[in-house]
């Protein structure tokens, strides 16, 4: 169905808790910012409109609530996708709920003359903190064209240039603002890019939109995976979701479950497990070597405080007390490989303060040497908890005892 000569706009009158809340989307996206929208798009101010029921449906719409929170609008044979945000913005997560779903819709369609935008609705609440302003990003990246940003915003809206620029701005973000925990990408000792998403809640929307992005910015012949964090009983990310990271191609989905570390954990001493990973990052943030300034993702690893060998060497321990053990992000440092191995080799250690101690008896040119090298000597606060203590005293008491 094309309108050519008026532009036309169609649009579910439903959400999805609308019979619930008594609020309707033509309630929100009304005449005056259709026309609004009409005229930033088209140049026009002359359109048609129809709200349609949950039961309408066409060759661009299926019988289901507004999922997306959209609008189409029909105009020269093109069809414009607007995906519109929420009134209020109460979470971090708030207005990004409906942004994947809009553009699942959008990228599965066929139609081949087809744009995608999105318009901000006269919000209340901070619609540009640090976390929004990386989800606008990611929009722009995987094709969302802003219609009144300039107005809303005082920030300018930036597509990445590519998956580094995505991971240097992920980085700072973080840095600012800890509570940004949910989806974490990294690169492992091969090169590889690594996601870490949660699946479940608000959270499975940014796995979702970080993944499109990172598929769109992919090299020829780069490797990405997405480590799905599963949690109890949820299920991985919605099948709409997944069937997009299929179609767009690059990612390799692993979900991560209990059973699978497990098997991990039963086949490997120097654990790198998924999860294990995933918690050192909930916990320290992205990859940097606590006693260097080394940054470098590739050659900075998750280092064990108690080791997973000895871990499993614990004769009171049933088997799933060591694997939390072994996964414990309580459990772990960030180290660069050369203070890694020199940790591993016991040439240096840890006291009860998080302090730098050498093994004793090293010959002077080797303390020399590794004093050049480490430029932080005792681990920040936020490092020392009271369980990592517990394991360094583990450690301790293990070597002790061997």
């Amino acid at each position: 169905m094309m309108y050519n000569n008026k532009p036309h706009f169609i649009i579910k009158k439903n959400l999805q808790k609308s019979k619930n809340t008594n609020i309707y989307f033509c309630d929100e996206v009304t005449p005056d910012i259709l026309k609004d929208v009409c005229i930033r798009i088209t140049g026009q101010s002359n359109y048609t409109y129809e709200y349609v029921k949950n039961d309408y449906s066409d060759d661009f719409l299926e019988k289901t609530y507004n999922k997306g929170r959209m609008a189409l609008m029909f105009y020269k044979n093109i069809v414009h996708y607007i995906s519109f945000s929420e009134k209020n913005i109460d979470g971090r997560n708030s207005s990004v709920q409906s942004v994947p779903t809009a553009f699942n819709i959008y990228y599965n369609s066929t139609y081949p003359n087809k744009k995608l935008y999105y318009y901000f609705l006269n919000v209340q609440g901070n619609a540009e903190t640090n976390y929004q302003l990386l989800i606008y990003r990611l929009m722009n990246t995987v094709g969302f064209e802003f219609l009144n940003a300039n107005e809303i915003l005082r920030s300018n809206i930036k597509a990445y240039s590519s998956i580094d620029d995505i991971m240097f701005n992920r980085r700072i973000n973080s840095h600012r603002n800890k509570s940004n925990n949910s989806t974490y990408i990294t690169k492992n000792d091969y090169g590889e890019i690594e996601i870490y998403g949660k699946t479940y809640g608000a959270n499975k929307y940014e796995t979702s939109l970080m993944c499109y992005a990172l598929s769109g910015l992919r090299e020829p012949g780069q490797v990405i995976k997405l480590y799905e964090i599963l949690e109890g009983n949820l299920k991985e990310l919605p099948k709409s979701s997944l069937n997009v990271i299929g179609k767009m191609g690059g990612i390799d989905v692993v979900p991560i479950d209990r059973t699978l570390e497990k098997k991990i954990f039963k086949g490997k001493n120097s654990l790198r497990s998924p999860r294990y990973i995933y918690n050192l990052l909930s916990k320290l943030g992205n990859k940097h070597c606590a006693l260097c300034s080394c940054e470098i993702p590739e050659i900075v690893q998750g280092a064990h405080i108690w080791p997973v060998a000895d871990i499993k060497r614990n004769s009171i321990m049933n088997d799933e007390e060591k694997l939390n053990y072994a996964i414990d992000g309580e459990n772990g440092v960030w180290l660069c490989e050369n203070h890694h191995k020199l940790f591993d080799s016991h040439m240096i250690t840890f006291d009860d303060k998080g302090r730098v101690r050498f093994k004793s008896g090293m010959e002077h040119r080797h303390i020399t040497y590794i004093d050049k090298i480490t430029t932080v000597n005792e681990l920040p606060d936020y490092i020392l908890t009271d369980k990592f203590v517990e394991y360094i005293w583990r450690r301790e008491h293990t070597i002790s005892n061997l």
